[in-house]
C-alpha cells in the first residue's frame, strides 16, 4: 500500500477492521469495507472510520468504480476468511469441490477482492482461512 492509494478491505472482522485502520495509518486517500453483517459495518464506520458496503445490497464493483471515478481500487485485500458465501451455480460447484476435497480455500471471497481492483493494483489474502498458503499478488 502506497500514500493516496484507494483500498478496498472484504471482510469487516477483527483482520479486516485492522487492515483498513491499517490502510488510514499509511495514508490511504479512501478506505472502503465491503461485508455483509450490518454490526460489522457499523463497528467500521464508528470505530475505524472507513466507508462501507453491504455486498447483499449493493453491486461492489459498480460502487467501488463509481466511487474511485471509473478506475476501481488500488489495493484490495480479502480478510473474509472461511465465512466467504456466495449463491448460485459457482458456489455450487466451489461446494462441491469443497466436499471432495479438491479445494482448500474460499474462492468466493478471492475472486470478489480481485475483479474490481484497477489495472496493476495490488491484491491481497490476508484473512483466516482453511487454504494451506496464502498469497499476494498483482492483478494484470
Amino acid at each position: 500500500m502506497r500514500p493516496g492509494d484507494v483500498v478496498a478491505v472484504w471482510g469487516a472482522g477483527g483482520v479486516g477492521q485492522m487492515a483498513a485502520r491499517a490502510a488510514m495509518v499509511m495514508g490511504a486517500e479512501r478506505v472502503v469495507v465491503v461485508d455483509r453483517y450490518d454490526n460489522r459495518l457499523k463497528q467500521v464506520r464508528t470505530h475505524i472510520g472507513a466507508e462501507t458496503l453491504d455486498h447483499e445490497e449493493a453491486d461492489v464493483p459498480a460502487e467501488l468504480r463509481e466511487m474511485t471515478g471509473g478506475r476501481g481500487p488500488d489495493v484490495c485485500i480479502e480478510a473474509v476468511g472461511t465465512e466467504a458465501h456466495h449463491s448460485g451455480p459457482q458456489y455450487l460447484y466451489d461446494q462441491a469441490k469443497q466436499q471432495m476435497r479438491l479445494q482448500t480455500d474460499r474462492p468466493t471471497a478471492v475472486r470478489r477482492r480481485s475483479t474490481p481492483a484497477t489495472r496493476a493494483g495490488r491484491c491481497s489474502h490476508s484473512g483466516s482461512s482453511s487454504a494451506w498458503w496464502t498469497s499476494s499478488h498483482s492483478v494484470r
